[in-house]
């Protein structure tokens, strides 16, 4: 499948980021996204590139792929804004509470033109910052 699990991006470096059954789940909503979104418009390897933490997918497709697979898990709302609170308790599952929160506090409020821009600053900031949240 040309298109690996996008929301495994976090889990990589992350040690258990995600829940085995918030894995199963993220599946379905990377495959949904890809036919949604047209797999042909998206880039190569796209999934493959975002888990490997590849900041160069700013692509307005890359970034409209992460907020559709990041709304249907909850983490953005109807307007394209992040959910802290979804965010944070979903994370917390696999993470623990304290690691969900500070990434909710560090990585929940970015500004943009859409919940495209959005979903790829939450995102950017995983990435940029994942050492010092979870040790990774």
């Amino acid at each position: 499948m040309k298109y690996l699990l996008v929301l495994s991006v976090l889990a990589v470096g992350a040690h258990g980021f995600f829940t085995p059954e918030q894995l199963e789940i993220a599946k379905k909503f990377t495959a949904d996204c890809s036919q949604q979104l047209g797999a042909a418009e998206l880039p190569d390897n796209i999934g493959e590139r975002f888990r490997d933490g590849d900041l160069t997918l700013t692509d307005p497709k890359s970034k409209c792929f992460m907020r559709c697979v990041f709304a249907k898990a909850g983490f953005l709302n109807e307007e394209g804004t992040i959910d802290r609170d979804t965010l944070v308790a979903k994370l917390a599952k696999g993470n623990g509470a304290e690691k969900a929160a500070m990434f909710g506090e560090k990585c929940h409020m970015f500004e943009g033109a859409d919940g495209c821009e959005k979903a790829h600053g939450l995102f950017e900031c995983y990435w940029k910052n994942k050492a010092e949240i979870f040790g990774a």
